[in-house]
């Protein structure tokens, strides 16, 4: 049976009361995988809009829809999103970096694309679901950027005022201090400056906004893993999408882990001594 959508807005309901004018959810996906880039939706919404009308039908935790429903769901988000995007951290760059650092990177990612794809008005219905690696989907990350005084996003790098980030989890990730190590790899989205962010435990579960967000991220990373799998069979990504079942530890066992594994990860017991063949 498909999970039964959130409905309740009382959440976004309560920062347009406290001021706020505009919201973005975030969820990251593929925290736990063995292979693969970690990645980060997020989905912008403008909360009289959002709290105006009903919450499309199938919104949820991605993890309790099917990939039918999820496939569903995002085409949904697309159209109701005011603007959304999908960031990621490539294995080597979390292996450089660890994870703390690779999400903050990912979301930062996702935040450029999604500003550039709302700034954009050839972008359909303002919003884009990007799924590249580099997180760029073909924007420029100059750190120039922002929403003109009538709404629109008149560059890139600069947020709506009255913003509030809502992330799910216990750990603000997405605004931590940027280490020493990262700052050759996050370029200019080391430059970028976050809105004020909210961590929100079950927030995929129970805030709209938020799993909109985990619904785009999984979907997209979801379809990264099962493309890799053609030139990769030997690992069962085109199922396990890069989690350690059973068949993908064995896959490892056997051939070694390959360019998209995470090195800095306990891959099996004997990977580290071989050399990737695949």
């Amino acid at each position: 049976m498909a999970a039964r959508g959130l409905t309740d807005l009382s959440v976004e309901r309560g920062l347009l009361s406290e001021g706020f004018d505009f919201v973005i959810g975030v969820d990251e996906v593929g925290r736990g995988a063995l292979a693969g880039p970690v990645g980060v939706g997020v989905a912008l919404f403008d909360l009289r809009a959002l709290t105006a009308a009903e919450v499309p039908a199938g919104i949820h935790d991605s993890k309790q829809l099917s990939a039918q429903s999820r496939q569903e769901a995002t085409e949904r988000v697309r159209s109701w999103a005011t603007a959304a995007a999908v960031g990621s951290t490539t294995p080597a760059e979390l292996d450089e970096v660890g994870m703390t650092m690779a999400l903050n990177l990912a979301g930062r990612r996702a935040m450029i694309s999604m500003l550039s794809d709302w700034a954009d008005p050839r972008s359909e219905g303002h919003c884009s679901i990007g799924s590249e690696q580099n997180g760029s989907g073909g924007s420029d990350q100059n750190g120039s950027g922002g929403v003109d005084v009538d709404g629109r996003a008149a560059s890139v790098g600069e947020f709506p005022d009255r913003t509030m980030v809502l992330l799910d989890g216990r750990h603000d990730w997405l605004s931590a201090p940027l280490t020493l190590d990262c700052l050759g790899i996050f370029g200019d989205c080391a430059d970028l400056e976050l809105p004020p962010v909210r961590t929100v435990i079950n927030g995929d579960g129970s805030v709209p906004a938020i799993a909109a967000a985990s619904i785009v991220a999984k979907v997209a990373r979801d379809e990264t893993m099962i493309a890799l799998a053609e030139a990769h069979p030997h690992y069962g990504w085109e199922s396990n999408v890069g989690y350690g079942t059973v068949k993908h530890r064995q896959g490892i066992a056997e051939l070694g882990p390959s360019i998209h594994h995470r090195r800095s990860f306990r891959l099996s017991a004997d990977s580290r001594a071989k050399e990737g063949l695949s």
